[in-house]
């Protein structure tokens, strides 16, 4: 009986030095990351009585750990998404590095002008004003630029740490096969807890699902698809590759096939964690907000010199670009897969047409050797609606088309294979590549070319009126009107229902012309087109009325051309997006700017209230999660107390044993 007093004792107090053990060592990994308490279970002796044996327990609710998982990638999305969208919404919200503010300065400044187009300080002042918005677009391109580079600095050191988590899961997995799964040891639990713990960390970059096998390993995929740890304890890792553009690096994984490394694409908008944050910043902030600044930094500059070069300055000389856009020429970037050789290509901003231009990353795919599309892509990098609706341009000669997007495609060297595609970013860099080409304040056109003028004999009540100008390459040479631009109007009389009109050229060529709408008269005849300007003759003119048109020579007091310069402001000039170039779907340079600070304004208040619920979820799941895995002091003292007092209990079992032991030894002697 004493025999058995005593080996009931012994295993009991085994079992609760056991349990004091794992008590004392949850005590001790209070605070140490990813430890998963333990608890003791108890295993009754089938014969004699006793404890046969004592198991250790991971207090682990897998359904709340993965969670937990889930949530912690959540909140890794909308923090690093807020972190670092919030930057460019502070930037935008800055009322001195405004170019919008700076814009509308330089209109209110040319309408002061008009008030004194003589004067020269004036003019010296609206000069300073372009150099300012020139110099704002040019800082807050910079601005953008270095936040791109930061970007790209930061992402490479997330893809290497995601990369480390990767290896450091696929190790644990492998360890774990050398430690048998025995539940009276803590051993394997150690490692348990520290594979999971690496698996919350890599939660954090990126949205992950897991898979349990028999032997206990965990597969790791991404919510994507893509195995980022594989059951035979193998592991996939990522990787950035700029394809076809170097400074776009994309997401890739790294695949095992036929013992090859073979790179795998990865839908980047799905890939959740900061990692996933961080692209979608890219792509829904940082590259838009780079284009519609591009785009309009050269919408403004490009307007400006169309109506500058339509005016006349103060040396009786046509006008010319007060902007010029040195260093916006850009060059497609040619994918990996290319079958061409010694491909260039460079793309230019068209003079003239840069209103048509969109704020969007272009592809130019070739369907043959001689033609292709451009084809506007969306932040994704999928085409803007049916692929089809694009025209198709031949390359030759001497370069293709894009007019329809305000742009000059130049092939310049190298074959071009069908399939072949190029990535094109006429506007990304555009802001900080203009330039003011203008320095002398006489050079600015404040002044029509043209005068229109009654002659002083005429009879009737009629006169002419200068409708505006189109262009100057038609009518205009070395400063003057040329051979063939109308100089004279005649009114010949109204017969049959019709007005008789000579037009005189100013080499003296005469062209009659009868119409019943005297307005916009030199479109109505063909031997006139293209007409650089339009006259309309309005009242009632008599017959034998001459109306002149000459170069408008001395108009130091002029200011039509200015005017026309001012009420730019008011125009549609930019492009909203690449479904068409009507009027509904343009706007104004003010509404262009506060469209982008708008855009980004409401993507950083939806990440902030974004990150506000995720924080609370997170925080909630974690608390689910601690309440069963994490380990509480107070608890944690209770058991203490109580294994203490059963082990106390054990050896005072073993002490009586011992004494009846004793006791029946004497009593035989």
């Amino acid at each position: 009986m004493s025999f058995d007093l005593i080996r009931v004792g012994n295993s009991a107090a085994q079992a609760h030095q056991k349990s004091l053990i794992v008590t004392g060592n949850n005590i001790a990994n209070v605070h140490t990351p990813g430890y998963v308490r333990e608890r003791t279970n108890y295993q009754e002796a089938p014969v004699g009585g006793g404890v046969s044996r004592v198991e250790l327990e991971r207090m682990l609710d897998k359904f709340t750990q993965r969670q937990y998982w889930v949530d912690t990638s959540r909140k890794g999305y909308t923090e690093s998404f807020l972190d670092n969208a919030a930057k460019i919404d502070t930037m935008f919200g800055n009322a001195d590095a405004n170019p919008s503010a700076a814009i509308s300065k330089f209109f209110d400044m040319m309408q002061d002008l008009n008030d004194d187009p003589a004067s020269i300080s004036m003019r010296q002042l609206l000069i300073g004003q372009g150099q300012t918005v020139v110099s704002q677009m040019a800082d807050m391109g910079n601005y953008l630029q270095r936040q791109e580079r930061q970007f790209n600095e930061q992402l490479e050191l997330t893809v290497s740490e995601v990369n480390r988590l990767i290896v450091s899961v696929g190790e644990i997995n492998e360890q774990l096969d050398l430690l048998p799964s025995n539940k009276a040891s803590g051993d394997r639990n150690t490692l348990l807890n520290q594979r999971d713990e690496k698996i919350r960390e890599l939660s954090e970059y990126m949205q992950i699902s897991t898979l349990e096998d028999p032997n206990g390993r965990l597969r790791v995929n991404l919510s994507t698809g893509q195995a980022l740890v594989l059951e035979n304890g193998n592991y996939n890792v990522m990787t950035l590759k700029g394809d076809p553009d170097p400074d776009r690096p994309n997401l890739m994984a790294v695949v095992q096939a036929a013992g090859n490394d073979v790179m795998q694409g990865i839908d980047e908008l799905k890939v959740g964690g900061k990692l996933g944050g961080m692209l979608a910043y890219r792509a829904e902030v940082l590259e838009p907000a780079q284009m519609q600044i591009g785009q309009l930094a050269l919408g403004f500059a490009d307007a400006v010199n169309n109506q500058q070069q339509l005016g006349m300055d103060l040396d009786n000389e046509l006008g010319e670009p007060m902007f010029s856009f040195n260093g916006t020429m850009v060059q497609g970037s040619p994918a990996s897969t290319n079958q061409g050789v010694n491909q260039r290509i460079e793309v230019r901003p068209q003079p003239g047409n840069m209103s048509s231009m969109v704020a969007n990353n272009l592809e130019i795919e070739m369907l043959s050797a001689n033609t292709y599309r451009v084809l506007p892509l969306t932040a994704a990098g999928q085409v803007v609606g049916n692929v089809a609706d694009y025209p198709i341009h031949t390359v030759t000669p001497p370069s293709g088309g894009g007019e329809e997007l305000g742009l000059n495609i130049d092939f310049v060297s190298g074959s071009f294979v069908a399939g072949d595609r190029f990535i094109v970013k006429p506007t990304k860099n555009a802001a900080e590549n203009i330039q003011m080409a203008i320095t002398r304040p006489e050079d600015i056109a404040l002044s029509s070319p043209v005068r229109v003028e009654d002659n002083g004999y005429n009879q009737g009540q009629g006169n002419l009126e200068l409708e505006g100008l189109s262009g100057t390459s038609n009518y205009f040479t070395a400063n003057s009107l040329s051979a063939n631009a109308p100089t004279e109007i005649r009114y010949l009389g109204f017969n049959g229902g019709q007005h008789d009109l000579e037009i005189e050229l100013n080499d003296g060529t005469v062209l009659t012309h009868s119409t019943t709408d005297m307005s916009n008269l030199f479109g109505q005849i063909p031997a006139l087109d293209p007409a650089d300007y339009e006259v309309s003759l309005r009242g009632r003119p008599a017959d034998g009325d001459v109306f002149s048109i000459s170069y408008n020579t001395n108009a130091i007091n002029d200011n039509s051309n200015g005017l026309e310069i001012a009420g730019l402001q008011r125009e549609q000039l930019i492009r909203r997006n690449p479904e068409s170039v009507s009027q509904a779907n343009t706007m104004t340079l003010n509404e262009a700017y506060g469209r982008t600070v708008a855009e980004v304004g409401t993507k950083v208040s939806q990440a902030r209230t974004a990150d506000q619920v995720s924080s609370a979820i997170l925080e909630q799941s974690q608390q689910f999660y601690d309440s069963v895995s994490g380990v509480s002091l107070d608890e944690e003292a209770a058991n203490l107390i109580q294994y203490e007092q059963a082990y106390n209990a054990a050896a005072r079992v073993i002490s009586v044993a011992q004494q009846i032991f004793d006791t029946l030894l004497n009593a035989a002697r």
